[in-house]
């Protein structure tokens, strides 16, 4: 169903402002009825603060917005949800530990006399799910929602807001934690949920994404409005200027530094946790950017989080600087130099609460503590050499991490290793939800630290940024290592795919 000109939804002269942030100054948007409308920019220019505003969850300190014109002003989700608004987070928010159908009508379980209908709940929720179709197919509603893939969760968070019977849906970053299968499995359930009247809100930094699906796309930059294009007129490289105020050119790969002689900082020989992963073995050099890449489920992440001591291998060596070492524990692997960059950077890299400069302290505590007492003035000149180094944007050391931007909380994180002065870095997914801008920094960054001898380890679901700034690919498939291919001039992404998908 193509979009009409009926606006469903109209913002005015939005302002929000928090604690030595102004995250939106004067914007304005509109949404037509049946339209997939992006809204992008770089990380802190406002876009979640302006859903979470459409949602309920935050309320503008200046301005005005209309549904179905229909001036509103929604102080609760509940009521959002009630003027038909759905928001899709991009952290997952369900619980894993109940089964599907509890998750899906959570807090609307039906009832008879203060007892909760367990059949009524069971229908219900399997008509919800005839809504969206085939991509259901496969999903028991009697499983727990731990137990699924992160597409499937993604699917229960959609019907979660569809048992409201929502109008105007917005998904913030829905791709981000996909694979691609389970992507274009999205995309064609956007599609089914316009052509039921549905009008979507699309937030994501992947540009190929919103060419793809959207009709019009609102750009903004620094908490401004910057503009509104039809996508079929409009380029890639037009967006990009918008977002970022320059053009911007592709990373190029720096081979400067690389020296085949360099010495072998990490190796690991058989390494075997069954069913995960088995019989790997490889090495990373001083100076060298070592690109894993893999679909999701494949074994990289495990790979990893096994090397740092998360998880306990059934056999296999691993040797730092030629010497073989028993890493039980992430605070083994620390100790003999290891970092590691987490793909949930707000799970399992962050401490949300903390401020800016605790986070990048948490390493370092015993270095600059005297008889048991952190000391604050060193901790915190730490943390400002790193935030000037690294160009973290914060108001200043003693923000709180949360309130940061996807891609400053990265450079949290990777400040917190190169305080504890990791000599090898594991860097999963290092920029999964954050924009244009900041993924060059990242790469940057890594090009720096392997300037500098550290070995790094780079996890990507990502090809162009795998071959972009990679000295060597390993390609994982079913657990094993199935490709090392050196990167050179003239190697494609279809190449290296071909050794990720099974035949």
């Amino acid at each position: 169903m193509p979009p009409g000109t009926e606006l469903v939804l109209k913002m005015e002269g939005i302002c929000k402002s928090f604690p030595g942030v102004k995250a939106l100054d004067n914007v304005s948007f509109e949404l037509r009825k049946g339209e997939i409308h992006a809204l992008c920019g770089e990380n802190g220019a406002g876009k979640s603060t302006l859903l979470k505003i459409l949602a309920g969850i935050y309320q503008p300190d200046a301005g005005v917005y209309y549904i179905h014109d229909r001036q509103v002003c929604l102080k609760t989700i509940h009521e959002a949800k009630q003027n038909g608004i759905g928001l899709i987070p991009q952290e997952i928010e369900l619980a894993p530990n109940m089964t599907v159908e509890e998750n899906i009508l959570m807090g609307q379980y039906p009832n008879r006399f203060g007892f909760i209908h367990q059949q009524e709940v069971h229908e219900k929720t399997l008509n919800l799910m005839a809504k969206l179709g085939e991509v259901t197919q496969g999903i028991s509603l009697r499983t727990l929602v731990g137990d699924l893939s992160m597409g499937q969760k993604q699917l229960i968070e959609i019907l979660r807001v569809l048992a409201f019977k929502v109008d105007i849906l917005a998904l913030d970053e829905p791709t981000s934690s996909l694979s691609e299968e389970e992507a274009n499995q999205l995309f064609q359930l956007i599609a089914d949920l316009r052509s039921q009247g549905i009008s979507i809100i699309y937030v994501s930094h992947r540009l190929n994404e919103v060419f793809k699906v959207c009709d019009r796309v609102t750009v903004l930059k620094d908490g401004r409005y910057i503009g509104t294009r039809d996508i079929k007129e409009t380029t890639r490289e037009e967006l990009i200027a918008m977002m970022v105020g320059r053009n911007l050119t592709a990373i190029q790969k720096d081979n400067a530094a690389r020296d085949i002689e360099t010495p072998v900082l990490l190796e690991v020989q058989g390494l075997t946790r069954e069913p995960a992963f088995r019989d790997i073995s490889f090495h990373v050099r001083a100076g060298e950017i070592l690109g894993v890449f893999g679909i999701v489920g494949s074994g990289r992440t495990e790979v990893a989080r096994a090397i740092f001591g998360l998880d306990r291998l059934e056999r296999g060596t691993i040797k730092i600087k030629g010497k073989t070492v028993a890493i039980r524990s992430p605070r083994e692997a620390v100790r003999l130099g290891l970092g590691m960059v987490p793909d949930d950077r707000r799970g399992l890299g962050l401490v949300l609460g903390a401020t800016v400069c605790n986070n990048i302290s948490l390493t370092i505590l015993k270095r600059i503590a005297r008889m048991g007492w952190v000391d604050r003035r060193q901790e915190k000149k730490e943390a400002v050499n790193f935030i000037g180094s690294l160009n973290i944007k914060t108001p200043s050391a003693m923000t709180v991490v949360d309130t940061l931007s996807g891609g400053n909380q990265q450079k949290v994180v990777v400040a917190k290793w190169l305080a504890a002065r990791s000599q090898i870095l594991i860097f999963d997914e290092p920029t999964r939800g954050i924009d244009v801008g900041a993924k060059r920094e990242i790469y940057a960054l890594m090009q720096k630290l392997a300037v500098e001898g550290k070995g790094i380890i780079m996890i990507s679901s990502e090809l162009p940024e795998i071959l972009a700034i990679s000295d060597r690919v390993l390609v994982f498939r079913d657990g094993s290592i199935t490709k090392e291919l050196e990167n050179r001039p003239g190697l494609t992404e279809q190449e290296v795919l071909s050794y990720a998908i099974a035949k």
